[in-house]
C-alpha cells in the first residue's frame, strides 16, 4: 500500500537512512541532516511517499520567491520506487498548479526524468544543476595565521558554537553584492537547531570542527558529514565570523576536511556552494584550492501554463 502525505518530524532519521541508500541519485545524508535539523523540511512544502510502512521517497517544493522566478522542485526515491516517484511527482503538479517549474533530477535516476518528460518537461537552459563544489580527499599542508587552531568543538562549548555560527552567517555582514539587509536580522541557528544537529545519522562531535583564535574565542566553525559507507564528506556548513576574515580560515578547514576524509579512507569531499554571481565569495575562495563545481543532474523545466 503506497501513502503520500505530508512530512512529519519522524521521518527526519528514515529520510537520512534513504538518502545514504540511494546515493547519488539523492541529496548527501550529512547535507540532509543538516536540512532537517534547521527545519527546511516541513509539513507545508514537503510531502513524503511510504509503502507499506516504510518511506519510499519524498519530495520538496521551494518558490517562486523573490531570488526565484521559477518554483523548484527536488524528489527523491523514483529510482528504487518508479510508483512511488510517479505518485509524488503526480501530487506535487497538483499543487504547483499553473506554476513555472524546475524539476531537479539526481545524477542516476533515469527514472524521474522519463517521469518528468511525461509530464512536459523539458531540458532548462543550464541541462544540469551544481549543487555544490567537490575535490578530491587527500591529505594536505594545513596554514593558519599565528595564534589560530583548528579543533573539534569541546564539551561545554555548545552555546559559544552555536554564536560563532549566529556571527558567521547574519545576512547584514555576508558579502552580497549590491544588497542590503536589515542588521537586526540574524540567523534562524539556535542551541534547539544545533542540538538536532548532533542528533543527526552522520553527526561526529570529532568533525564538528571550530577555528581558536588567539584570544580563546571561536573564530569559524564547520560540519564535516562523513558517510562511510559511501566513502564520501558534505561539508556544510562552514562560516567565518567577520572579524577573522580573509585570513584563510575558510580554505583551512576546507582542506582540512579533506585530510579528515583521507584518513578515514573516503575518496571524495563536497562542499555546499557553487558559483554564483549574487553571491560569489565563497566559490571563488574554495576554487583557489582545487575545488570545482560538481554536477549533480540534470535540471528540468516546464513553463507557466
Amino acid at each position: 500500500m503506497l501513502d503520500i502525505r505530508p512530512f512529519l518530524s519522524r521521518d527526519a532519521r528514515p529520510l537520512e537512512e534513504l538518502a545514504r541508500r540511494l546515493w547519488p541519485a539523492a541529496p548527501h545524508p550529512g547535507g540532509l541532516g543538516w536540512q532537517l535539523a534547521i527545519e527546511d523540511f516541513t509539513a507545508d512544502n514537503t510531502i513524503v511517499a511510504e509503502r507499506d510502512g516504510a518511506l519510499a521517497g519524498w519530495a520538496v517544493v521551494e518558490g517562486p520567491n523573490v531570488l526565484q522566478r521559477l518554483a523548484t522542485i527536488s524528489l527523491v526515491g523514483a529510482s528504487d520506487d518508479p510508483g512511488a516517484g510517479a505518485a509524488l511527482l503526480e501530487r506535487v503538479l497538483e499543487r504547483t498548479g499553473d506554476a513555472a517549474l524546475e524539476l531537479l533530477v539526481f545524477e542516476g535516476d533515469p527514472v524521474l526524468r522519463d517521469l518528468a518528460e511525461a509530464a512536459g518537461f523539458t531540458l532548462g537552459d543550464a541541462n544540469v544543476f551544481g549543487e555544490w563544489m567537490g575535490r578530491a580527499a587527500t591529505e594536505e599542508e594545513i596554514r593558519l595565521p599565528d595564534g589560530y587552531l583548528i579543533r573539534p568543538v569541546r564539551e561545554g562549548e555548545e552555546d559559544a558554537r552555536v554564536e560563532c555560527h549566529r556571527a558567521a552567517w547574519k545576512p547584514s555582514d555576508l558579502p552580497w553584492p549590491g544588497r542590503e539587509f536589515d542588521p537586526a536580522l540574524n540567523s534562524r541557528f539556535s542551541r534547539e537547531r544545533y542540538d538536532n544537529t548532533r542528533a543527526s545519522l552522520l553527526y561526529d562531535p570529532e568533525l564538528d570542527l571550530v577555528v581558536e583564535a588567539p584570544d580563546g574565542s571561536l573564530a569559524a566553525c564547520c560540519v564535516v558529514w562523513w558517510d562511510a559507507e559511501n566513502r564520501c564528506s558534505e561539508i556544510e556548513p562552514l562560516g567565518v565570523v567577520p572579524a577573522h576574515r580573509r585570513r584563510g580560515l575558510a580554505v583551512a578547514l576546507a582542506l582540512t576536511a579533506c585530510a579528515l576524509t583521507a584518513r578515514r579512507g573516503g575518496d571524495r569531499v563536497y562542499i555546499n556552494t557553487t558559483p554564483n554571481e549574487s553571491y560569489p565569495t565563497p566559490a571563488r575562495t574554495y576554487a583557489t584550492v582545487d575545488y570545482a563545481v560538481a554536477d549533480r543532474g540534470t535540471a528540468l523545466t516546464r513553463p507557466a501554463r
